[in-house]
């Protein structure tokens, strides 16, 4: 196998071998270090195969590899020799170096005075080996690029390459370091806001119905932000301004990708009203809760108007959550991450069974134990089935404040999977609970409330009337506890989909 390409040394510090090669050659002859790159990740991975499978437009900067001409600390004489010929401008015939690696270079002189060196000096080299090395080549810069795709038609495309050659092992360590530290932590790469305009704000290279296309690197993020960018009113906005104070464009595509990624917006002109009407929404929810107020956390836009367009979680749980955690304070977080975490905590809630029930009265406390007994034997049970079942009942909560019980109750009913009603004693409290749940279910077009009553027909007559208004509602009664116990299980699998 051979590499060719132009051979100097670059800013008079290290000897590149600068030239063209297929993708799957450099695939081949390389690997990254494990003490110095990352581990690649497989979202990344996927979105550099995909631009690198795409046609039109698919450009990237020369991978950098490294490879040391001898192994050991101290240089060959050979190596030696090759640096100080390319040094002169003197062509090098032919050497052997470490892991089987042959190479020689030829120099083409310029006749001219005034012409820079590199002219005076125009030297190309052919590096050649035999088999497989034994040792693949160090990716400083292009792990990405390489690891992402092992498709035919990528490895047959030619990209241009910059072979870092080393005279020993200690000048190996040292420059790979050094240069991997300065290609990925001196540059300053151009801002996304920067690199948006030049292309929303060119309709003539980039006209609409390319920013559409995915194959092309865009999308409908891309076009949607082009069309939406400008329009927002932020006179009417005041709460949401300082999110788009500096970086607009940056912050619509992020909404845009990540609420179409999500499948809250459609790839569809609608798509832009309904983010404006989120946005809206969000703006009041800041006069709602002012605390929200300065907050300049593009993650935390994107979330909150996630939820806000997402029906079967509430946004206003999501933001207590939010304020009760200060998490309103960061100046920068992953939309993602705050998606995914209220969601496993709603998940949480959603397990939460919530008991309404009167209290005073030894059967129903009885009641109550029984309860906790059965979920207790169903979270035994069921040890895959995370996270765990879990009662509560608003006496128990103790945070360290004087609460609102009304408030926490209706804050514990409209989160929990599941209200377990006592209707023994015809309890009024207990009847608007069940009155709440019903009213959270036609609010959220479900089919059904998520409740479920019994009544103990074993107290006193007059204990176990049922009001007219839930007696035609389907009840567990029962006069023996084991009934009960036994009714209740049935009914908690088949609600949480343990059992068909």
């Amino acid at each position: 196998m051979k590499l060719k390409g132009i051979l100097d040394f670059s800013l008079g510090n290290f000897l590149c071998l600068r030239g063209f090669a297929p993708m799957g050659v450099l695939q081949d002859i390389s690997a990254a270090p494990q003490d110095i790159q990352r581990v690649p990740e497989d979202a990344r991975l996927k979105e550099v195969g995909d631009y690198l499978r795409k046609g039109e437009l698919v450009f990237f900067p020369e991978i950098i590899l490294c490879a040391s001409l001898h192994d050991d600390d101290l240089t060959s004489d050979i190596a030696a020799s090759f640096f100080a010929k390319v040094k002169a401008g003197e062509p090098f015939k032919s050497g052997h170096f470490a892991h089987g690696v042959t190479i020689n270079s030829m120099v083409n002189k310029s006749r001219g005075t005034g012409d820079i060196r590199a002219v005076q000096y125009f030297q190309t080299a052919t590096l050649s080996f035999r088999g497989k090395l034994a040792t693949p080549f160090a990716r400083l810069d292009g792990n990405h690029r390489l690891a992402a795709t092992k498709d035919d038609e990528v490895r047959k495309k030619v990209a241009p390459f910059c072979l870092i050659l080393c005279q020993n092992q200690t000048e190996f360590r040292r420059f790979s370091r050094s240069l991997f530290h300065n290609i990925n932590y001196k540059q300053v790469p151009l801002t996304m806001e920067h690199n948006l305009k030049l292309i929303l704000e060119d309709g003539g290279l980039f006209p609409d119905e390319l920013l559409q296309k995915t194959e092309e690197g865009f999308g409908w993020p891309y076009y949607l932000t082009r069309q939406l960018h400008g329009r927002l009113e932020f006179d009417l906005l005041p709460n949401l301004k300082p999110f788009f104070a500096c970086e607009p464009r940056a912050q619509l595509l992020q909404l845009f990708e990540f609420l179409i990624g999500r499948k809250a917006l459609g790839e569809n002109e609608h798509a832009i009203k309904r983010l404006s009407g989120a946005l809206w929404q969000v703006n009041a929810l800041f006069e709602t809760h002012p605390s929200l107020k300065g907050a300049t956390n593009p993650g935390l836009l994107v979330a909150l108007v996630y939820f806000q367009l997402e029906p079967r979680v509430p946004v206003v749980a999501f933001v207590r959550w939010v304020l009760a955690n200060h998490l309103h304070e960061i100046a920068e977080s992953n939309a993602a991450d705050l998606v995914a975490i209220f969601e496993k905590i709603m998940l949480s809630r959603k397990r939460t069974i919530f008991v309404s029930m009167p209290f005073g009265k030894d059967a129903t406390e009885n009641h109550f134990t029984e309860i906790t007994n059965v979920v207790a034997a169903i979270n035994r049970d069921y040890p895959d089935f995370k996270p765990q079942l879990k009662v509560q009942r608003v006496d128990f909560l103790q945070d360290g404040t004087s609460f609102p019980i009304r408030a926490k109750i209706e804050e514990f009913m409209a989160n929990c999977g599941l209200l377990i009603a006592n209707l023994t004693y015809c309890n009024p409290n207990v009847y608007h609970e069940v009155g709440f749940m019903d009213g959270k279910a036609k609010a959220l077009d479900a089919d059904k409330a998520d409740v479920l009553l019994f009544l103990d027909e074993s107290v006193a007559v007059d204990a176990s009337v049922v009001g007219f208004n839930l007696s035609g509602s389907k009840q567990i009664r029962f006069k023996r506890t084991t009934d009960f116990t036994n009714q209740l299980r049935e009914n908690l699998e088949r609600h949480f989909n343990l059992r068909p």
